[in-house]
């Protein structure tokens, strides 16, 4: 049970981090501005529909039995989260 309810507040911090980047994704993301990456744009909207789907999935599996189905919520969240970073962090030379 302590389970489900961790991963009902990692899902709604998915959420509110998806809406976060979707309504930020023409101004800027924490110390990202659309002046320094010309695709910004393009990565916050991509990663903020990842992680609505992503999010959508982890409630679906958040009521099966088998508890270690929510790993794939987390595995998939983190990988969406880390190719963002590496994406954001690329240099234009």
């Amino acid at each position: 049970m302590a389970i489900k309810i961790i991963m009902g507040i990692f899902i709604i911090v998915l959420l509110f981090t998806s809406y976060y980047m979707w309504h930020n994704r023409n101004d800027h993301f924490l110390i990202y501005n659309t002046d320094n990456n010309l695709k910004f744009t393009i990565i916050l909207t991509w990663t903020s529909i990842a992680l609505l789907f992503e999010s959508i999935l982890g409630v679906l599996l958040l009521f099966l039995t088998n508890k270690y189905m929510n790993l794939i919520t987390l595995l998939l969240s983190t990988l969406t989260i880390l190719i963002f970073s590496l994406l954001i962090n690329q240099k234009n030379d």
